[in-house]
């Protein structure tokens, strides 16, 4: 069962030891404890990071955090954005619908990093668990089957060994974990700066969009948090000292709206930073795991990033939990890599694409690229196509031939399937509703079972609600047996 102690009992032994209590190593305490894996989570910080980077998350992220109980109060803390649009000034270039997306979660939340990290923690709470703080991992030694961690209490000096038997490195950009178990983080520094300002202003620009405004003197992207709180993003150059409320002004007044009338108010957070686009050469070695920046990091357009960690801590989630618990070979655990790693590798030619597009300083490439823009906006297809890809709906992990939903596709949440992280088989019309009953109830591993009227076929979901196996409606009643096969499959080391 998941861990008890006091916040100043450090265990020496537990079955998964994640380092960094960000959005990631927290979404993943969340998940092994909602299964009831022996966990032990650390930070170095003695409370959540006040400054952080990312302020969006998307419809994907939101239905993997409905499985542990914490996107509703994440979405009454936030404010919806029903839209991605880019503009020029007062002309509008690409306009990006949401709403017509199906998912529970038609939208992308405006919400500072803080306020997630701040309620992912709550909800571990209230499941029962904690964060234990000012820990710092100084070694990592594999020590069969698992690893042996040192650890430092940074208020105490106390020096601690805990045998774990599988780490985590939630760790970010600069990663212990990666470090220690020397997997190369191979990439590169884009040749741009970004500021970052959180602040309150009076403004009549537009309101329930994510904007981008692609403006000759640099991009800048706006997004409306809570009340008169606002978020900017801008591109800035190299010696650009951290913003005060005058370069705000100048910022929305020269690449905003004009008719948006800004008045800054209150800056509440200011920054600058240069762009890295970096990947991990491996997401697993061994009895090791990165996820989030440590495993990943890139251009901030897009607001891919946090969304991208937090699904591979689901990702893991589930499958640390099987292995743990005897439901799987150990083998699954590979697909992490197989599955995420790629995905990320896409994901970082994606946001280096969106990056590039968007900090254009040609003025002639810039009248080309908006005017391709405004022209390729107007084809419905185009529209849906960036919509699913920037919400993360259209993530697939392949291997499915054959209609869709095929194996590997996202299955969008449907009444009847399983609560939390559970398996759900889901049947279409015709198919033998006792006897797959029957057949669930006798298998290892629960599975919940629903009838969905507009389904072709039978569908096997993961707990990350991703399509595991198929069959047709006559066959329904064997999918059952099939997931133990599956579950215990030799699944193949990534190449």
């Amino acid at each position: 069962m998941p861990n008890h102690q006091d916040n100043s009992t450090l265990p020496s032994r537990t079955d998964v030891l994640i380092v960094g209590a960000g959005p990631t190593g927290l979404a993943l305490a969340c998940a092994l404890h909602s299964q009831g894996v022996d966990y032990i989570i650390i930070d170095r910080a003695a409370s959540n990071a006040v400054h952080s980077r990312a302020a969006a998350v998307h419809a994907r992220t939101l239905e993997s955090l409905a499985t542990i109980g914490a996107a509703d109060a994440l979405v009454e803390l936030g404010r919806p954005g029903w839209s991605f649009t880019a503009r020029d000034g007062e002309r509008r270039v690409i306009h990006t619908p949401f709403d017509e997306l199906d998912t529970p979660y038609p939208f992308v939340l405006a919400v500072p990093q803080q306020t997630t990290e701040e309620v992912l923690e709550d909800r571990l709470g209230q499941l029962g668990g904690h964060v234990h703080r000012r820990q710092t991992l100084l070694a990592l030694d594999e020590l069969f089957p698992g690893v042996n961690a040192l650890l430092s209490n940074d208020d105490t000096g106390e020096v601690r060994a805990v045998q774990a038997r599988y780490v985590v490195g939630c760790d970010g950009l600069h990663s212990t974990v990666r470090k220690q178990m020397d997997i190369p983080f191979v990439g590169h520094e884009k040749p741009h700066n970004f500021a970052l300002i959180e602040f309150t202003m009076e403004w009549s620009g537009p309101e329930g969009e994510i904007t981008f405004f692609f403006s000759p003197a640099g991009l800048l992207a706006v997004s409306h948090l809570q009340g008169e709180t606002y978020r900017i993003v801008a591109l800035v150059d190299d010696d650009t000292p951290t913003p005060d409320a005058a370069a705000v002004q100048e910022l929305l007044d020269a690449r905003g709206p004009s008719a948006a009338g800004a008045k800054v108010k209150d800056i509440q957070m200011a920054s600058t930073w240069r762009v890295r686009h970096r990947l991990a050469d491996t997401f697993g070695e061994g009895p090791a795991f990165l996820v989030g920046d440590a495993a990943h990091v890139h251009s901030p357009v897009g607001a891919q990033g946090m969304n991208t960690g937090l699904q591979d801590a689901l990702n893991l989630a589930w499958k640390l939990a099987a292995v743990i618990k005897g439901t799987a070979g150990p083998e699954l655990l590979r697909t992490y890599n197989a599955e995420r790693r790629p995905m990320a590798q896409g994901l970082l030619s994606f946001a280096a694409q969106l990056h590039d597009i968007s900090t254009m300083s040609d003025l002639n490439k810039i009248r080309m690229r908006n005017d391709v823009l405004s022209a390729v906006g107007e084809l419905p297809e185009v529209r849906t196509w960036l919509a699913s890809r920037l919400a993360q709906l259209s993530v697939s992990y392949g291997g499915g031939d054959g209609p869709s939903p095929a194996v590997g596709e996202r299955m969008p949440p449907r009444p009847g399937m399983a609560e939390g992280l559970g398996w759900s088989l889901l049947l279409p019309p015709g198919a033998d509703r006792a006897a797959t009953e029957a057949a669930a109830g006798e298998s290892p591993t629960p599975v919940a079972v629903t009838e969905v009227a507009d389904l072709p076929h039978a569908v096997l979901v993961r707990p990350d609600g991703h399509i595991a196996l198929t069959a047709p409606a006559t066959e329904a009643p064997e999918l059952p047996r099939r997931l133990v096969e599956w579950l215990h499959r030799p699944w193949p080391s990534a190449a």
